[in-house]
């Protein structure tokens, strides 16, 4: 996530989607039982991650557990 701004209706977002990937990789975490490198490493792996960084579809607006859900649905 080197140099990457976020912004949504003209407005940078950036420190939004930053704390909102760090509590859904906290949930990823609790949720499978494993450190927080490897949940940040599965996350930034997922296709959930690649939608998130699409901030026009607003998932990044949604609750971190919601977000890990839509994980979940993908890593079972």
């Amino acid at each position: 996530m080197n140099d990457v701004i976020y912004v949504f209706n003209g407005k940078d977002i950036t420190m939004n989607v930053c704390i909102q990937i760090r509590a859904v990789v906290d949930v990823i975490q609790e949720r499978q039982n494993i450190d927080f490198v490897e949940a940040v490493d599965r996350f930034y792996n997922s296709g959930t991650y690649e939608i998130l960084r699409n901030v026009e579809n607003g998932l990044w607006a949604e609750a971190p557990e919601y977000i890990a859900d839509k994980f979940m649905e993908e890593h079972p």
